[in-house]
């Protein structure tokens, strides 16, 4: 029986399982992102005592393109999703840690329940972006 077994990556998990995580279809992937970007926003601004300002855009970027290089961007359905809060920021070394981990987070220790606990969303949202434009994210911290 060992011999069957064997560790996955976990872009080859997300890859099998994106339909668990919210990002079975691009409206619902965009949805997904959405969401955990603001609840992570939302989550910061709490535990730091911080009254909540969001900004949130969503750009089609076939639109966008439209006139310039639409053929390019015809059919993709490809949008750029930025959020932008007044929170405590995400310091430069944990940055790649909350968007390239899964099962990462900080709130596991606590003992009631939060918008999100997993650890999945906000890293499963790049890794979907990634996966579906082969091009990078870009995180913007103040911190």
């Amino acid at each position: 029986m060992a011999k069957g077994q064997r560790e996955i990556s976990v872009s080859e998990f997300f890859v099998k399982n994106r339909h668990l995580l919210g990002f079975d279809s691009p409206a619902k992937a965009l949805l997904t992102t959405v969401k955990e970007a603001v609840d992570n926003a939302l989550d910061a601004c709490e535990e730091a005592g911080i009254l909540p300002e969001l900004r949130i855009e969503v750009h089609d970027l076939a639109l966008e393109a439209k006139g310039k290089d639409a053929e390019l961007t015809k059919g993709e359905g490809r949008f750029l999703v930025v959020v932008e809060d007044n929170g405590p920021g995400i310091v430069k070394a944990q940055v790649p840690k909350i968007f390239g981990k899964l099962l990462y987070g900080s709130k596991f220790h606590r003992l009631k329940q939060a918008r999100g606990q997993q650890g999945i969303g906000i890293s499963a949202a790049a890794m979907y972006g990634q996966l579906t434009t082969g091009k990078p994210i870009r995180v913007t911290s103040r911190v």
